[in-house]
Formats: structure tokens, C-alpha cells, sequence
């Protein structure tokens, strides 16, 4: 017979098949918030993500916070296993990993955690100053402490503890707080925490005129953009260019001034510096739209905008170049 697992607090049960699942629900003996794994499945879902439980359960559950379906601090450690569970299967960051590394925590700190924050799991977490393993320390995070996010950059976050220390982790030392909320919360604030999935290289070309060449210059054109719900900035690109067998002879990382508003494209391109006032100066990556708002307020920058970036390299005889996304931060707002 199709069973149905519900884990409810501290203790599991089983319904023999749909209907007396729908039965109980009905009954209110489970709630929105209880964890329910159907037949034949291997993860884990929220009551309330069933569609065959829709219109059937009660409009609240004392398991749940009433805005953002957040487990309060009473939620038990089989809720928080579940929905680990329930994650990974999903996809998330390896979230059996962090089984383990939850079974110790406090579990009331949860309950406190805006969706901008992550609960560490290593014991404790290595702050570097550089996102890369080998980098040196500039101070750790306790286990079950919270942390904020700064930005991503591929296998690392860059975060701030509340003792001052700033620098990156793993994303396998951190849980993202939304973890712990419904699937709906979670696919809206998931940008937050993945923005390189939403932002994009787009029709990207290079070319190289004869004194470029001599120069070991490189000019860029092309178009970022935006796919989710929230702005984003602090964009850092990453240009690379190859030898005619395709081994990288460089790499150089390239920041970007200014927001791409969210489900928008931008043109990037660069505005030169004003002979007159900064003659010394180097000149700015940033996006047209950007640009474009600087310009509303003084025309003449349209003067010293170019379309593109053009990228100085000490390589030399390279045929091969491109463009790619290396870091970047959602802009936190809250959502309707």
C-alpha cells in the first residue's frame, strides 16, 4: 500500500494511503508545517507544498511563524532534519553535509535569523581574507553563530560576523537562513544567496585593432543581464585569454560600477576620466544604466563614455579571449 511518512514534532507516523492523509488533515490532526514525504519518494516536503492537501489543511500551525512560514525556535530537531533532507534533494549545498553539523545547534537562534543571515556549521569557520582555501585567516565564526552575507563569489561567501571579522567561507560552512522556510520563500529569496545563477554574460565579443595588438589590449563588448526579483551589484568579471591551443595565459579581474536593476539588461561600457580635473585618473567600468543616470545630471559625460572595456594584459600572442562572471550581491529588499 502508497504510504505517506509524516514527521510532527518529535515522532513520525504514517498515513496508509492519500485518503486517510487527506482525512487527517482535514481533522487538523497535521498542519501546514509538518513534513511529509510521499510514497515512493526520497525527500521531504512541507504539508502545505502538496497539492493534494490544498484548501484541506488549516490556515495556521502553531509550528509556524504567520508571515514567512519560518520555524520558530520550538521547532523540533526532526523538523529541522526533514527539511535538510527535504533541501538536498532539491539541490542545495550538499545540505546532508550539514545534518550533522546541526544536530548540536541552538536551535532558538533560528527563530531570530533574517533572511539575510547564515548559520555556521564548522566548528569553528575560517574567515579568510581571500576566497580560496589557502588564503590567510582574519578571524573565525563560532559554531551556531549567525553571520551576514555580503556577496558570492563562486565556491565561497563573503561574510561579516558579529565580532567585526570580514572576509569569506566555504558555503559549506554556512546555511543560509532561508533554508528554513517554505518553498515559495525559498525560491523567492534564493537570489540572495546564488545571484550568479540570475546574472549573465550576454553576446560577448572582443576584438583588437593592430596597435592593441602591439599593446597586449583587448576590448570587450557585451551585455549583462539580470533574471531575478532583486537589483544587484557589486559585480566583478572575470576576462581570460588563451593561446592558440586553448591554455589560459591570463587572467584579470575586472569590477563593475554600478546596479543592474532586477529582470533588466545593461550594455557595459567605460567613462574615461576628465583630462581637466583628474588627469591621473583610471577610468570606470560600469553599466549604461548606470551611466545613463549619471548623464541625466550632466550631459557632457557623454563625452568620455565608450561602449565596451578595454582590458590591458602582459600576455603576449594570445587568440582567444572571453568574459565571465565572477562575483556579484543581490540588493536585499523585501518582497510583496
Amino acid at each position: 500500500m502508497a504510504q505517506w511518512l509524516v514527521t510532527q514534532g518529535d515522532r513520525q507516523f504514517t498515513a496508509e494511503d492519500l485518503e486517510e492523509l487527506k482525512k487527517l488533515a482535514v481533522d487538523g490532526r497535521i498542519g501546514r508545517g509538518d513534513m511529509i514525504q510521499p510514497p515512493g519518494a526520497s525527500d521531504w516536503l512541507y504539508a502545505a507544498e502538496l497539492p493534494e492537501l490544498n484548501g484541506l489543511l488549516k490556515a495556521s500551525n502553531a509550528g509556524l511563524d504567520d508571515d514567512l512560514d519560518i520555524p520558530r525556535s520550538g521547532a523540533p530537531k526532526a523538523i529541522i532534519a526533514a527539511i535538510l533532507i527535504a533541501v538536498s534533494a532539491a539541490g542545495g549545498y550538499a545540505m546532508y553535509h550539514y545534518g550533522s553539523g546541526l544536530q548540536d545547534a541552538n536551535l532558538e537562534i533560528l527563530d531570530e535569523m533574517a533572511l539575510t543571515e547564515m548559520l555556521v556549521t564548522g566548528d569553528p569557520a575560517t574567515v579568510r581574507k581571500e576566497p580560496d582555501n589557502g588564503a590567510s585567516s582574519v578571524g573565525s565564526a563560532l559554531k551556531n553563530s549567525k553571520v551576514q552575507l555580503i556577496a558570492k563569489r563562486r565556491g565561497f561567501y563573503h561574510i561579516r560576523t558579529d565580532g567585526g571579522a570580514d572576509g569569506w567561507v566555504g558555503i559549506d560552512q554556512v546555511i543560509p537562513a532561508y533554508y528554513f522556510t517554505d518553498s515559495e520563500t525559498r525560491e523567492d529569496y534564493d537570489p540572495l544567496y546564488n545571484p550568479d545563477k540570475y546574472v549573465f554574460v550576454k553576446n560577448a565579443g572582443w576584438r583588437q585593432m593592430p596597435a592593441q595588438k602591439v599593446a597586449n589590449t583587448t576590448v570587450f563588448t557585451f551585455l549583462m543581464q539580470n533574471k531575478s526579483k532583486f537589483d544587484m551589484e557589486g559585480i566583478v568579471l572575470l576576462a581570460t585569454v588563451k593561446d592558440s591551443s586553448g591554455k589560459v595565459l591570463e587572467t584579470k579581474e575586472i569590477p563593475v560600477e554600478g546596479v543592474l536593476k532586477r529582470y533588466d539588461n545593461s550594455m557595459v561600457g567605460t567613462l574615461a576620466n576628465d583630462p581637466k580635473t583628474d588627469p591621473d585618473g583610471a577610468p570606470r567600468t560600469m553599466t549604461e544604466a548606470s551611466f545613463n543616470e549619471m548623464a541625466k545630471k550632466d550631459p557632457d559625460l557623454q563625452l568620455r563614455w565608450a561602449d565596451g572595456v578595454e582590458v590591458q594584459m602582459t600576455s603576449e600572442g594570445f587568440t582567444e579571449a572571453s568574459i565571465d562572471l565572477l562575483e556579484v550581491r543581490a540588493i536585499p529588499m523585501k518582497l510583496d
